[in-house]
């Protein structure tokens, strides 16, 4: 599936389909974001999803639209995000996608999201929870 594909699952069209790493619903009711499938900590129903930093992100169109969409829903969304899960493939220094699907039955809240330092956590959570 592509990634174009994975955002259109949700109901959502990215901003840019070369690096967009995030989209919204129209209504701005819905947050999608790309998450790297080997960067998940925990077990199923505790996941969590953790940065301590920008890391090899650029400061680029994509990673500025990322924390702006994971703020937008810790303000507006009760930190509900969905998830496209990413396999990654290495093509030299640069982390591409190899393939990528929805996980429509996981569903993260954000916690917290520094847009200067780039460090954000999510946790797994229920949408009932909210």
């Amino acid at each position: 599936m592509s990634h174009t594909e994975a955002f259109k699952t949700y109901g959502v069209k990215p901003r840019n389909a070369n690096w967009s790493w995030s989209a919204r619903s129209e209504d701005d009711k819905v947050v999608v974001v790309t998450l790297w499938k080997d960067e998940f900590i925990g077990t199923a129903g505790q996941m969590i999803y953790s940065r301590p930093s920008r890391g090899d992100w650029s400061n680029g169109p994509g990673f500025r639209y990322f924390m702006e969409d994971l703020l937008w829903a810790r303000d507006h969304c009760n930190g509900i995000v969905r998830v496209i899960v990413a396999t990654p493939k290495q093509d030299g220094q640069t982390r591409r996608i190899a393939e990528c699907y929805p996980q429509e039955r996981l569903v993260m809240r954000v916690v917290d999201a520094d847009p200067v330092s780039g460090a954000f956590r999510l946790e797994q959570t229920t949408i009932g929870s909210e």
